[in-house]
């Protein structure tokens, strides 16, 4: 009899799976929204369906939630929550609800190139499961477009994993092929052809899965976004009304204690008021007295600064109409050399800016490097020592010449044009250029230069 019981259990187990099958038959729908590269549609997914029951088993001499459990195919644990039965103990006659969950499905008949299918595990989420193959959130959902939540995923569920192209997957409803499916999506059909590798329409049949690509379930994404905020919301108001529940427990529990804690802390706060003002009041004053100290040091320090200032000004001023009285010269003669066989480079000139620091910058630096001759443009420049033209032309110097002889190198900087080409061989007094202002400067000059073996010394040294 307990034999024919069991039978009879699992029949009616069997027949309530087989009647929850063909009552959905007809796959569930839900609309979705979803974006291609030229505008934004709403399309329709399919999803697997989950239909819960139960059913009322009268307790016989022998039965236990474990047997019953194996009979219906459940866990103990849930015909235990169910009823509300804490252990195993069993009495004849007893009622017992036991839950029946059937779980529908959708049978993958074919998947497209490239696409697997992932058997969700426990503690699975849809931001591990897409970082696990590579995949962004909106590209798994696009592969999925029948989830129904970011952080929730239910053990055992399957999820489709592109490999290849990345788009939307839908299956093929009755009615459907690959041409309506592509002008649906607003889809090139010889892209979705291509991406699903088929040739003729009959390769693609009802329930088959296609791959669309390029359609992106951004819709889908942006729903689930806004569910999962609303949880959130929800869980922090609950989270905020549970707080304000235990403070009114905790204010009706120690509302004595907490007031005389109170007046405790007006009294101490009162203290420590008068206490903070007197101290306030005494860092006034000495921050007063130093103030007045500081003001009187500043003051000194200003007039001293000034003083040395003027000082400083002062001996500048000297030092330049002491170098202005040595350099400035309105003529000269051609026929004088130093002993070093340096002449200078023109007739008539004015230095306007001697060799080593000045009071302004050109540049990041201060140092002039060689010595300024002013005159007019146009003024011929001659070779104040012979060598070879080795740069003619533009260069660091604006339009420069330089002559090197050995270890030692002559620079003629800032010309208006040159005389000679680079290669020709020059004898001291021969016309090199004219001067000019190009380069950085501030009017028409030379800039004449001398460096031994690549470091630039005064040209003072080798000038008569």
């Amino acid at each position: 009899m307990k034999s024919f019981s069991n039978t009879a259990r699992r029949i009616t187990a069997a027949a309530i799976a087989l009647l929850l099958q063909q009552a959905v038959a007809t796959p569930l729908v839900f609309p979705y929204h979803f974006r291609t590269a030229s505008k934004t549609i709403t399309v329709k997914s399919v999803e697997s369906t989950v239909e819960r029951g139960s059913a009322i088993v009268r307790i016989r001499p022998g039965d236990s939630l474990t047997q019953i459990a194996d009979d219906y195919g459940v866990r103990v644990k849930s015909i235990m929550w169910a009823t509300g039965i804490k252990n195993d103990r069993l009495k004849p006659g007893m009622l017992v609800r036991v839950p029946i969950v059937a779980v529908v499905e959708n049978s993958i008949t074919k998947l497209p190139p490239g696409v697997t299918v992932h058997e969700v595990q426990a503690g699975d989420t849809l931001t591990t499961i897409a970082q696990r193959y590579g995949l962004s959130i909106i590209e798994l959902i696009s592969a999925n477009p029948y989830t129904s939540s970011l952080d929730r995923m239910k053990e055992g569920d399957r999820l489709m994993i592109p490999s290849a192209q990345r788009g939307l997957i839908v299956r093929v409803k009755p009615g459907q092929d690959l041409v309506s499916i592509s002008e649906f999506y607003g889809v090139d059909v010889g892209q979705v052809a291509k991406a699903n590798n088929v040739t003729l329409p009959s390769d693609v049949a009802e329930g088959d899965y296609v791959l669309l690509p390029g359609v992106m379930a951004e819709g889908t994404l942006e729903a689930l976004n806004d569910r999962r905020q609303r949880e959130i919301e929800n869980r922090k108001k609950r989270e905020m009304l549970e707080r304000y529940q235990r403070y009114l427990v905790f204010v009706k529990r120690k509302k004595q204690l907490q007031y005389e804690r109170y007046l405790a802390y007006l009294e101490e706060k009162k203290e420590r008021k008068a206490r903070e003002a007197a101290e306030a009041a005494r860092q006034e004053i000495i921050a007063r007295e130093q103030a007045k100290k500081s003001a009187a040091l500043a003051a000194r320090r200003a007039e001293q600064e000034r003083l040395e200032a003027k000082q400083a000004q002062q001996a500048r001023a000297a030092r330049r109409t002491t170098a202005s009285n040595k350099v400035v010269r309105t003529s000269y003669d051609s026929k004088s050399v130093a002993n070093t066989g340096f002449q200078w480079p023109m007739r008539g000139f004015t230095i306007t800016s001697g060799y080593g620091r000045r009071g302004f910058w050109i540049g990041s630096s201060n140092f002039h490097t060689g010595i300024d001759l002013g005159a007019s443009t146009g003024t011929p420049i001659y070779a104040a020592s012979s060598g070879r033209v080795t740069a003619s032309g533009w260069g660091s110097y604006g339009i420069n010449v330089f002559v090197s002889n050995g270890n030692m190198r002559v620079i003629y900087g800032h010309m208006s044009r040159t005389a000679v080409s680079v290669g020709q061989t020059v004898d001291r007094g021969d016309l090199l250029g004219y001067v000019g202002c190009t380069g950085i400067c501030t009017g028409p000059h030379l800039h004449f230069e001398v460096q031994v073996n690549g470091q630039h010394v005064n040209p003072y040294n080798y000038l008569p």
